[in-house]
This record gives C-alpha cells, structure tokens and sequence, in this order.
C-alpha cells in the first residue's frame, strides 16, 4: 500500500513538466512586462497644480471660520498637513477610509452613547507623538470658542456632548446626550475632530511660553484667538514656526498673499502611508480658465483642467503627454435665497414664487448645451453622482420640471400679474390662498439680483439662460459676477437681523460639497436653523425635525424623509452639478488616480517617471 508521501510523490511527478512550463511562462511575461529605466518612479521631483479660478488658501489653522470654509482648501490644503481623526473617501467613494485614519474605528458602548477611540502610532514633525491630549486641546479650543467654527450646529457637535475621558496617551472616550445614528456620528461628528500639537500650540502670544491654557475657558479663548489672528498672517505662513508643526504628509515651504501661489514639502517624518516620492508640491493660482489653459497647453502644469469650452481640446492635449478624468464630487447643484433680505425676502418665502423659479430652470438643456455632458442634475440636498446608498428612491425624479406655462400658473394662481418678457407684478395683496402672500406690497416686482462667480465660462452661460428663461414668467434677474472671495463675504452678514445681508440670490458655481464636516449628507450643516454654512437663512420646523431625525435613527429611512422633504421645499434653487473639473494630467506623473468624491488630494502617492 502506497504511502500519503508516496502518493504526493506520484502527483507531483506527473504534474512537473505542465509546472515547470508554467513558471517558465510565469517569469517570461514578467520579464516583458517589467518596467523599463524610463518607466521606474524617480524619486523626488516637485508637481504642479492648478487652482480653480479666485480660489487660493486663505486660512491654515484647521478650525475653520464660516468665512474661510472652502472645502477644496481644507481636502487640498490644510490636510495636506494636519490629518483629521478620521478620514473619508475610498477609492473613489464616497466612503469611510480606515487606512488614512489616525485613529481605529471606534467602540461604542454604554447603549451607544459612549465611543471609545484608539489612536494609530502617529508623529508630529518635530518628533513629538499624537496624543490624546493633542485631542483635548482641540475639543478645548473649539468648545470654548463654538460659534467661530463653521462646523458648528446648535445642539449638535459639541454641545451634544457629555463628557470626556482620557485614559492614555492613545486611548479616550466621549460620551454623547443620546444614543446617535452610529453611521452619522462617525461621518458627521467623529470625523470632524482635528488633533493638534498642543505642546507647540497652547499659547496666548508668538513670544510667549507654552503652558495648559486650553484647560480653562478664558485660557482657550486667548489660545485660540492667538491661532486665528496667525492664521489671518497671510504673509508669514511659511516662517511661523507654528505651521511647522504637522502630522500630515506635507508642510507649507512658501506662500504668496498677492497671487495665492503655494508650494508644500514633504514632511519626513510622517507615520501614514506614502506611496509616491515626490518632495514638492505647488499650487498654481488663475484668474480664469482661458489663463490656466494657456499655461496647461504650455506645459507649466502637471495637474491641471480642462475647461468647458476647450472640450475638443482633448485630442491636442493626449497628442502633448496629457490624459484626461473626469473628476466627479459627491455635491450638489444649488443657488441659496436670502431668506432674510429686507427688499426680496417676503417673496422668497412663498413657497410658490420658488417654484416656479424652479420649473425654469431647464436642468436637461443646461447639461446638454452648455456642460457637454459634464455634469449630473440636481433634484434636491443628496448628490446623483457619484453612486452612493444615500440617494432616496423618490430623489431620482425631477419634481420640478422645465415647464414655463407651470410657473406662469403658479403666479397668476397666487395674486400676480403674469407679464412674460416684462416684469410681473402683485396685483392682488394679502395673505389669503389667492393672493402674494404676507409682506407683498401691491405692485411688488419680481426683480431679482443674482451674484455668480467669475472666470468661469460656462457658468457665466448658464446664468444668462436662467436670466432669459425667468423673463418668460416675468422674473427680471440683474446678474452681477464677482471673484469667488467676494461671494464668501455672504457667510459674514448677520441673518438674525439682515444686517449687511444685500446679496438675494447666489451662485458660486461650486455648489455644496459634502465634507469635510458633513461627508453623510443629512443637511445639518446647511439647511438646519442656525447653522453658520446656512448662508441664507432659511428656518423650517420640519426640516428641523427631519435633520435631527436623521441623526438619531440608525438607518436610511430617516434620511430619506429629510431629502424628500427638502427637495420639494426648496431652501435653494436646483441645478446642475458640474464635475468638479475635467482634470487634465501629465502622462509621466503617476498616482492621481482614482480621484476623491470628497475632493480631498492624496500627493503622498504621486510620482514621476521618465515615460
């Protein structure tokens, strides 16, 4: 009787010259598919990147003002350097990452109230480890100072919690006043937490020592109010030793106030995972989009966009080294009201007089003529694109389509005088079901001004097809275009009062991208009551109602109520969602892709090569 070896033994001898023809074949195609010298990484090597026209860092501390909460400068900026607890946008998903998070998933217990965190083996640049107390220093910062953070929504993060315990110099838990949607909490509230370098950073002056003032409150009002006013130092950026200090991959080596120009290194001694072997990057600011194609086409640009109306560029830029990817953000398309302005908001607030601004907004054409196919409609709050479980069922419709004779209805059905190419007035005042509502004066216009970024061509030609289409009802828009950073001055005005609120209708061209603060899109950052990014003001119990409904229920069914609610409330125009760019990138700089729904950039894994 044969043996189990023996056996084996027979097998392996039949087997062996179909093997060894296999592993023949196995190292040939390796041989002929190994990279050449020209196609290995070089190692070093600094990369160029386009900045989207107006838009340059203007803030570094990563506790963000409402004025200074430009998401493209916190993903592509300021956590370039400073990692935030938890990170999301995976693969190009809109998903949570547990690989780039500085700490592991957390731990919930005690009903889920309590999350227990333990931090990975981070450093920060000058040697020190990230602690917990790097944590505390920045929950102290921010709870002390609240209503300075743009990611701040009262009864949410941080008054919603309890207390804090830190157990070790990795390890601390945070209880909570509710056992909160666990999916929300990670995304919405866990995810905003920044540790920073207390031991470099807890001071009151440039001169001053570094103590523990953050641990009482008067302390960490003076700390922080230190950190704004440097952060407000545009020009000493790259010399405050302050911004020396990071954990993140990269640290900031120049910076220009008059043109925005940035240049960032690698930072040595980062703990994440760095697959790329650049040692520079630079950030390459415009002035429009003809100005950063010229510079595309001259090859000062390894990273850069195509602009809309350069599209049958495509083949000239693949002839001269360049591929070109779409790059798809999870936002959505939307122009806020000012619910509070004194001369127009009476109007805004009748549901009817904003939908039938939305039925003429023709959402089909604007894709179709002026994107060229690069954008996704915008139904309502959660994104089409990209692909997410978040989007409702019923959001996939249009509850407002193109229809001039449904908006003419609309008004002349609630008291006006439909006047198509002219101006349609209130005829008939009052708040009964047939007439203009409350606060319209008989005679009342519908006159709007609308303020949309510069420097974008394609968005200059949607709003002149939005302008022509309103004066089919009757609605007279005067549009203003202004440099992205005027149109930010919006977030400063007071809604409470109206008080230097003269702005009336919005568009930044960007829309509302969700994350940082809000990578699960339930609206509270920017359709709650009282939230800072709720630019216009607008206030609906309901709404209220849904958004904290949303954060407590564990599943989408809660969610789902909020968006469907909102879609038909209209907050804010809907329109389309143009793709973030059309990026355009040098064939030999490897890495870039897949690129991040979350808008957040990854250089630590870019590299060159020769070919």
């Amino acid at each position: 009787m044969r043996t189990l070896w023996q056996r084996r033994q027979r097998l392996g001898s039949r087997r062996l010259p179909m093997l060894a023809v296999a592993v023949v074949m196995l190292l040939l195609s390796a041989c002929s598919s190994a990279p050449t010298a020209a196609q290995r990484p070089i190692r070093g090597g600094t990369a160029t990147v386009a900045l989207l026209p107006h838009i340059t860092p203007t803030y570094i501390f990563p506790l963000f003002p409402p004025a200074d909460y430009v998401l493209s400068e916190i993903g592509g900026f300021t956590w370039l350097q400073w990692r935030p607890l938890y990170w999301f946008g995976n693969q190009g998903k809109p998903l949570f990452n547990p690989q780039l998070s500085l700490a592991y998933p957390p731990v919930f217990s005690n009903g889920g109230r309590t999350v227990t965190i333990t931090l990975k083996p981070y450093r920060w640049s000058n040697g020190a480890p990230v602690t917990s107390r790097d944590v505390q220093f920045w929950l102290n910062l921010l709870i002390a100072n609240k209503s300075s953070w743009a990611g701040y929504v009262p009864g949410a993060f941080p008054d919603n919690l309890v207390s804090e315990r830190y157990m070790s110099a990795t390890k601390f838990s945070l209880t909570f006043n509710a056992a909160y949607n666990q999916h929300w909490l990670l995304y919405n509230e866990l995810g905003q937490i920044t540790p920073i370098p207390q031991r470099a950073w807890d001071k009151t002056s440039s001169g001053g020592t570094v103590g523990n003032y953050d641990l009482s409150h008067s302390g960490a009002v003076a700390v922080y109010h230190f950190l704004n006013k440097e952060s407000l130092s545009l020009a000493t950026w790259a010399t405050d030793p302050l911004w020396q200090v990071v954990d993140g991959p990269w640290k900031i080596s120049s910076y220009s106030p008059a043109t925005g120009q940035t240049a960032l290194v690698v930072n040595q001694r980062y703990s994440g995972v760095r697959r790329g072997r650049l040692t520079k990057i630079e950030f390459i600011p415009f002035q429009s989009e003809a100005s950063e194609f010229d510079a595309l086409r001259s090859g000062q640009i390894d990273y850069g966009y195509l602009p809309v109306a350069d599209l049958s560029q495509q083949g000239y830029l693949a002839s001269h080294g360049f591929s070109v990817h779409p790059w798809i953000q999870f936002a959505m398309g939307y122009m806020p009201f000012n619910f509070t302005n004194p001369t127009v908001g009476p109007m805004i607030h009748q549901l009817y007089v904003r939908q039938a601004m939305q039925h003429l907004i023709n959402e089909t054409q604007y894709i179709r003529d002026i994107y060229h196919g690069r954008a996704y409609p915008t139904y309502g709050p959660v994104p089409e694109q990209p692909a997410s479980p978040y989007l409702s069922p019923q959001a996939h419709h249009d509850p407002y389509p193109f229809s001039v004779a449904a908006a003419q209805q609309l008004l002349s059905a609630n008291g006006w005088r439909v006047r198509p190419g002219q101006t349609s007035t209130c005829q008939h005042p009052g708040t009964g079901s047939h007439e203009c509502g409350a606060g319209i004066a008989a005679g009342t216009a519908l006159n709007f001004t609308l303020q949309y970024a510069s420097g974008s061509s394609s968005l200059t030609a949607a709003m002149e097809t939005l302008k022509s289409d309103f004066s089919q009802a009757g609605i007279q828009i005067q549009l203003q275009s202004e440099p992205y950073a005027s149109l930010l001055g919006n977030f400063t005005c007071d809604r409470a009062t109206g008080s230097g609120c003269k702005w009336q209708i919005e568009n930044e061209g960007l829309g509302w991208s969700y994350g940082p603060y809000d990578p699960y899109p339930t609206g509270g950052e920017i359709f709650a009551g009282g939230a800072p990014s709720n630019v216009g003001g607008y206030n609906n119990p309901t709404n209220n109602a849904n958004i904290a409904a949303s954060h407590l229920a564990n599943g989408l069914g809660s969610l789902y109520r909020y968006e469907n609610f909102v879609s038909q409330q209209l907050p804010a125009l809907w329109v389309p969602m143009p793709y973030r760019q059309v990026s355009v990138i040098r064939d030999t700089l490897h890495g870039a892709l897949p690129q991040d729904p979350y808008l957040n950039l990854n250089p630590e894994n870019w590299y060159f090569t020769h070919a």
